[in-house]
């Protein structure tokens, strides 16, 4: 999934840094706050979960991300 989700990044936001686990979205991807909504909602759509408002400060890095969206998908199993 990490590689598929820094893909997707590179795709939408065309960064021309490296992207890796490790890329921070605010300091290394220089995302503003409508990118990182942006972002959110691809995520939301793309991987069919909630993410609230809560949650979105805890997603620091691209691994963040990928840790977050595996743990919403395993809850969701358990339903």
């Amino acid at each position: 999934m990490l590689t598929e989700l820094i893909e997707m990044i590179k795709d939408t936001f065309s960064p021309t840094i490296e992207v890796t686990g490790e890329t921070a979205l605010k300091t290394d991807l220089a995302l503003d706050s409508f990118e990182i909504i942006n972002l959110i909602g691809i995520l939301e759509d793309k991987y069919k979960i909630d993410i609230n408002v809560m949650d979105i400060v805890s997603l620091i890095t691209v691994d963040d991300i990928c840790n977050f969206i595996a743990n919403k998908k395993d809850t969701s199993l358990e339903r």
